[in-house]
């Protein structure tokens, strides 16, 4: 009996999300969701003994369990069985130099985000991703990679809702545990969140404000023109970026709002965009995520659901029948899913993952809210 070949997995490697990091453990599962990437080297934590030992636990050969993310570049560059693609998920301040280093040696890159710490770091990074025709880039936006996320998107593009005139967006959670913060606990509760030179430009911004701008012109289409932002401190003792409010001017003329808080008491968590167009509106929620609120302005408010009747766009990205809950962890392997599909092709198919483009503009607009907010003024994004 002739057995059928598999097709050949992608060689992955991995630098950062060792044994206490959540996002690593979210990211791993999703690169195996669909049998297109294969976990063979990584960098687990700057602890060379602590590397080396989660390497091994998760299966990994303990001579391709490497120290650094350098070594690791130089020694699978060399050999035959190397990795293809790096998954980055390190603290935002590090994310560039990491991928520009795999990138020199033509290893393609999965990144999460922000796309870098600050601008400067961003248009560095940019650049080098421009260069090498020989790479390509993906970002973890994963909210962008929701079943219902792509059908807004395509509802936008055939334009259902008309020309964008509002956008209304949020994102907030609650870092502080519920707890009192004083400057004894802070280091304790925020850990690195608190240090300028690993999280970048601002810790509210860069965490969770830039998945909620990404959201923003990833469904709408539009860019940012101009903004005006207030940014606060938690505390006089306490150097972090607790909140950002924005007021935003699109490309088109369309008005924006996004608010993003990493200290909302009971804010656990909280992901919502309104999209409204000179002939309906669009509304989803991240904590619901399998609906989106279709309102065409005239008749009847429509309810879609993930993979279901009018939202056959949908079924694209679902992995599981209509009525069953999919989420944060499908979203993220649908970007693993289609960027293991955008390096095996050669034909010219438009493709939905975050990119170096998408990373630019949330850099810009961060960047612009800072000076914005100490400026008290409008801005150019």
């Amino acid at each position: 009996m002739n057995r059928k070949i598999k097709p050949k997995k992608i060689k992955l490697g991995i630098v950062g999300g060792g044994p206490k990091s959540w996002i690593g453990h979210v990211h791993r599962i999703s690169s195996r969701y669909d049998d297109k990437f294969e976990i063979v080297a990584g960098v687990f934590s700057r602890n060379v003994g602590n590397s080396k030992k989660f390497g091994k636990s998760i299966g990994i050969d303990i001579d391709r369990c490497y120290s650094n993310f350098r070594e690791m570049s130089e020694k699978e560059a060399k050999i035959e069985s190397g990795i293809e693609v790096v998954a980055i998920m390190t603290p935002p301040s590090s994310h560039q130099i990491i991928a520009e280093t795999f990138i020199n040696k033509n290893i393609h890159v999965i990144s999460d985000k922000p796309f870098a710490g600050n601008l400067k770091q961003a248009q560095k990074l940019y650049k080098t991703i421009k260069n090498n025709k020989k790479i390509k880039y993906a970002l973890t936006h994963n909210y962008s990679s929701y079943p219902m996320v792509r059908e807004a998107k395509r509802l936008v593009e055939k334009g259902k809702i008309g020309k964008i005139e509002y956008i209304n967006v949020e994102y907030i959670q609650d870092w502080t545990e519920g707890k009192q913060i004083s400057k004894r606990n802070s280091k304790k509760i925020f850990k690195w969140k608190i240090d300028k030179k690993i999280v970048g430009t601002s810790a509210v911004l860069n965490e969770i404000g830039s998945h909620a701008y990404h959201l923003a012109i990833y469904i709408s289409g539009l860019s940012g023109k101009n903004l005006i932002a207030d940014i606060n401190k938690y505390s006089k003792n306490i150097d972090l970026d607790n909140n950002a409010q924005v007021l935003i001017n699109f490309n088109n003329g369309a008005k924006g709002i996004l608010w993003t808080c990493v200290t909302a008491k009971g804010g656990v968590y909280g992901l919502r965009i309104r999209i409204y167009g000179s002939k309906g509106s669009l509304e989803w929620v991240q904590n619901d995520p399998n609906y989106l609120k279709y309102n065409p302005g005239k008749g009847s408010v429509k309810f879609l659901e993930r993979g279901y009747a009018d939202a056959n766009f949908s079924k694209k990205f679902s992995r599981i029948k209509f009525g069953h809950p999919e989420g944060y962890l499908d979203a993220f392997a649908n970007i693993y899913k289609e960027f293991a599909e955008y390096l095996k092709t050669n034909k010219k198919k438009k493709f939905y993952f975050p990119n170096e483009n998408e990373g630019l503009q949330t850099a810009k607009f961060i960047d612009a809210c800072k000076k914005s907010s100490l400026k008290k003024q409008w801005v150019k994004i």
